[in-house]
């Protein structure tokens, strides 16, 4: 391995460990307290050294949000591969969506700084402000992509128009992805408790909702519970020990 190599994976690895250190520090004091002091401290480098990789808070806090999408994008990308119709694909899509940002919230609370950013100098000079809005475009494209195989395969009522579909499903995803960090982090957020439901129920019931809704004519579709059931068997069988 030649000397320049070296160093760039040198700075890979610093990188990421800064990166690991701002995430641990979100879930433990949230994203508003998030420092780069803090950061610096818990990644054991100077602060100096911190802003040699980030230009700022915000611009540290974009570079999770492009390691939390680009993560999602694989997940979705592998849905595509898969052996099922398209609206299952679609089902999958978006119950890795929900229950990617509910069992990792620093991930969900850089998406939702990502969602309502504002035109700040800050953010419009952080390289990974392109690299988030790329991997959106990409993780829209897919979703795209499974309504067009479940209008193909039948499984997708064809009358509507693909893109269209995949954003009226994508802003109400991220309707019931606030939802779920509201109940996380809001104490005086009490809704779901109330109510009696629980996140699981309250996903597997939009996720139903939005299947039987877009449903086509093909008589494979299956049955939408017992289809997220297995998969998510599947998934906990994958799951290292």
């Amino acid at each position: 391995m030649g000397i320049l190599e070296r160093k760039e994976r040198e700075k890979a690895q610093k990188r990421a460990s800064i990166i690991e250190s701002a995430e641990a520090l979100i879930l433990e004091k949230g994203l508003d307290q998030l420092n780069m002091d803090q950061v610096a401290e818990r990644s054991e480098i100077s602060k100096g050294t911190v802003y040699l990789y980030f230009k700022n808070k915000t611009d540290l806090v974009l570079a999770i949000c492009d390691k939390a999408s680009t993560l999602m994008n694989e997940k979705t990308s592998k849905v595509l591969t898969q052996n099922i119709t398209g609206l299952q694909m679609v089902y999958q899509m978006g119950i890795n969506f929900i229950e990617f940002v509910s069992e990792h919230p620093e991930y969900n609370r850089a998406i939702r700084f990502m969602d309502n950013f504002r035109n700040t100098e800050q953010v419009l000079t952080s390289e990974y402000m392109g690299a988030c809005i790329q991997n959106r475009q990409e993780s829209f494209r897919a979703m795209v992509r499974a309504i067009q195989i479940g209008m193909q395969d039948g499984s997708i009522n064809d009358t509507y128009d693909p893109n269209q579909l995949a954003l009226l499903l994508w802003a109400t995803s991220h309707g019931v992805k606030d939802v779920a960090y509201m109940h996380q982090n809001a104490d005086h957020f009490n809704l779901l408790d109330n109510l009696g439901i629980d996140l699981t129920t309250m996903f597997k019931g939009y996720m139903k909702l939005i299947g039987e809704g877009i449903k086509g004519t093909n008589k494979t579709n299956g049955d939408f519970e017992s289809f997220f059931e297995t998969q998510i068997q599947l998934e906990r069988s994958e799951r290292p020990d």
